[in-house]
């Protein structure tokens, strides 16, 4: 690239000076030097030629993006329609709960705010509807804690890596929530990350040269990449591809994030359609419901009765289409629900209200809009599913530091770090091991029994690191930090 130094610029000027002037006097320090030289230099000079280095740069950005500056970089990466992605949430579990019979039904509405104690509070909202009945209020008892409780989703109300919360430590309620005194998270809240670094746009632009359009699997997955920032791609002559038949066209696209929705169903039973089962979502015990994947039920309620959620259960399919929006998720009366009210019968109209993931919905619709329509394409939206991976460790604090203390930090830091592995592919003990050594306080760790346990899916192998496939991602379970005296 063509680009001068300053050294280079001062010895261009002495020696075209010295061919026309001789006699000049430019050594050091002389005045011919700094009026000749060293003025024309600071003055424009130096400018100029950094201007032209920055012009070239600016013409091979992938090159040089670290010499750019973040302006250039976005509007260079906006020609090929990337767009920095924003900073991601925090999400977790939080559990609603009072100790006082509730005399009405209790509504946890979508985006209730609560906290964090401290000096310094971190928001959380909740995610989707929840409803404990008054009608069904001792399905919601839990006797151990002597309360009635439900647990709803939650995520932090700022993006970032900052907004995390270790186990226990969400305790207030901002919003007042009637018949509700208290809130808990019984695991961490972690996943949060910051906004797309310039590395990773500069690294999808290029991803945009090998998939210009929808059609190889590079263009689907910058396409989808706008909405999720975890995506796997499943097509022809992939082992996880069952739904085709081996005659291709079929494409199954995971991704983790979510955005619930709660919606109200009406479902009107007849004689025609129990006796016949075609064209209609429901049999007599159970019923298929719209719109899917169905993340939970909010409430039943059957001829303007309101069922005992021990009536019924949310019955998840496990078929070729589960966890897809062609999903088959439904309610299914249990022998306890059947043997209270009966199983379905003509006349009778059933109220479903539950949360599903509305995300899928908008991709997938995306996909097949009639701009981006690709002939001979199935598309199907799927999440993916979590791997509950549980962690034991045995870690010697630093003298003078409180063991306690020190295992609450590293619980969160593994949770966190388990989180950020989303689609990565598997998940390394030994990596777990060197976050929890990082973890300032942390003297020494027991690597000999240090172990992790996947469940609900991944594969362990002989180093007890978990391998994970296409369809499956990593969440945080039991994090057991125990004190090694290393004696």
């Amino acid at each position: 690239m063509r680009t001068k130094t300053r050294d280079e610029i001062k010895q261009d000027l002495i020696r075209n000076y010295s061919t026309r002037l001789p006699d000049l006097d430019l050594t050091d320090g002389t005045p011919e030097q700094d009026m000749f030289i060293e003025s024309q230099i600071e003055g424009s000079l130096s400018n100029i030629w950094n201007e032209i280095g920055y012009t070239g740069k600016l013409h091979a950005p992938i090159t040089y993006y670290p010499d750019l500056e973040e302006e250039d970089i976005d509007n260079f990466c906006a020609t090929f329609g990337v767009v920095p992605r924003p900073a991601t949430r925090s999400i977790g579990k939080a559990i609603f709960y009072t100790y006082t019979d509730p005399p009405d039904t209790i509504e946890i509405a979508n985006g209730i705010k609560i906290n964090t104690g401290g000096a310094e509070p971190i928001e959380f909202e909740v995610d989707g509807t929840y409803r404990i009945p008054f009608a069904t209020r001792n399905a919601y008892y839990n006797a151990t804690e002597e309360r009635w409780e439900i647990e709803c989703n939650v995520r932090a109300v700022r993006a970032g890596s900052d907004y995390r919360a270790g186990t226990g430590t969400v305790i207030r309620l901002q919003t007042v929530i009637p018949g509700i005194e208290g809130v808990i998270n019984n695991a961490p809240i972690v996943g949060g990350e910051e906004s797309e670094s310039i590395p990773s746009r500069i690294s999808r632009v290029v991803q945009k040269f090998q998939g210009r359009d929808l059609g190889p699997s590079s263009g689907i997955l910058n396409f989808v990449g706008v909405y999720a920032s975890a995506v796997n791609i499943v097509g022809a002559n992939d082992p996880l591809m069952e739904r085709d038949e081996g005659l291709g066209g079929a494409v199954d696209i995971y991704i983790i994030e979510s955005d619930l929705e709660s919606i109200t169903e009406e479902f009107i039973i007849t004689s025609s359609g129990l006796s016949l089962g075609v064209n209609v979502p429901y049999t007599s015990t159970g019923i298929t419901l719209t719109l899917q994947p169905v993340d939970s039920i909010i409430s039943v309620i059957l001829n303007d009765v309101v069922l005992d959620p021990s009536y019924y259960t949310l019955i998840k399919d496990t078929g070729l289409l589960s966890k897809s929006t062609r999903a088959n998720d439904k309610i299914e009366l249990t022998s306890t629900g059947i043997s209270s009210t009966g199983i379905f019968k003509d006349g009778d109209v059933i109220e479903v209200s539950y949360n599903y993931n509305a995300l899928l919905h908008t991709i997938e619709d995306d996909l097949n809009s009639a701009t981006n329509h690709y002939q001979g394409r199935d598309y199907l939206l799927r999440n993916m599913t979590p791997v509950t991976i549980d962690v034991y460790m045995r870690f010697k604090e630093v003298e003078g530091q409180d063991f306690d203390a020190i295992a609450s930090g590293v619980e969160l830091a593994v949770s966190d770090f388990i989180a950020r592995i989303k689609n990565a592919g598997a998940v390394e003990l030994a990596d777990i091991i060197n976050v929890a050594k990082a973890y300032t306080g942390v003297d020494n760790i027991d690597t000999t029994t240090a172990d992790q346990t996947n469940t609900g899916g991944g594969n362990k192998t002989a180093q007890k690191d978990v391998l994970l496939g296409k369809n499956e991602y990593p969440i945080a379970g039991t994090i057991d930090l125990q004190r090694w005296t290393n004696q």
